[in-house]
């Protein structure tokens, strides 16, 4: 699955370009695993564009619960949109809103009472990742999110370096994809039902780079950010994953 994240990004002249040019330049069976999460209000644009397709559209964030909750949107409102899915933990919630495993926990059950397919967002500070503690900082988060819950095969796992995402620096395809391998065997134990999620790659993707990803085996697929405010861009992101992929 390749995985457009728009961020406080879109303005609805620019996207319907966007969208437009995205669609001329790939065929039908490869919007059968794109998705993309545009800015809430820009939700149902996107979704009315893409209604006749198989692309998935859904949200950057969610609350699990709705009432006295100002500026909020929450799992049942999103489900009453039809909304596909959501992307849950992104590093810069976690730094910017000070959101914790625990209330990550909340939301992804929330989003699995509403059949919303959740989107987990893991990934290590370069302190950790140098001083060796990426897989225990993985681990946690893993475990603390997901633990003991029966969640079938909606989850899926976005495994971005926090130094690399929007930096221009990413590290080498086998050891993401060595990443990768650890983070399906500690979902896999962690989770009730014991199953193998798959694990998209995130951190400055683009259509450069994207290729060398994609070979790797246990590389499902990629969570594209800056990259995907560009249609050419992400266009060939994808066209690239389904040649690789085979799908």
């Amino acid at each position: 699955m390749i995985i457009a994240n728009w961020k406080a990004n879109g303005e609805t002249q620019k996207n319907l370009h966007w969208c437009e040019t995205f669609i001329n330049s790939t065929d039908n069976t490869s919007l059968n695993y794109v998705g993309i999460s545009p800015s809430s209000i820009h939700f149902k644009q996107l979704q009315n564009f893409f209604i006749e397709t198989s692309v998935m559209i859904g949200i950057q964030d969610v609350d699990f619960e709705g009432g006295s909750r100002t500026g909020s949107i929450s799992t049942e409102m999103a489900s009453a949109e039809c909304c596909k899915f959501s992307l849950v933990g992104h590093s810069e919630r976690r730094e910017l809103f000070n959101e914790d495993n625990n209330l990550i926990r909340k939301k992804i059950h929330s989003l699995l009472e509403h059949n919303i397919k959740p989107i987990l967002c893991i990934g290590e500070s370069l302190e950790e990742y140098e001083s060796g503690e990426t897989r225990n900082k993985l681990k946690c988060q893993i475990a603390e999110s997901i633990s003991k819950l029966n969640i079938v095969d909606e989850l899926i796992i976005a495994y971005e370096p926090i130094w690399a995402i929007g930096s221009g620096i990413t590290p080498k395809p086998k050891e993401v994809n060595s990443m990768h391998v650890f983070i399906k065997d500690v979902v896999q134990s962690a989770t009730e039902n014991n199953i193998v999620p798959k694990v998209l790659y995130g951190g400055s993707v683009n259509d450069t780079n994207a290729a060398d990803f994609f070979e790797e085996e246990s590389i499902d697929g990629a969570l594209v950010g800056g990259a995907s405010m560009d249609a050419n861009v992400f266009a060939n992101i994808v066209n690239i994953y389904k040649r690789l992929k085979r799908i």
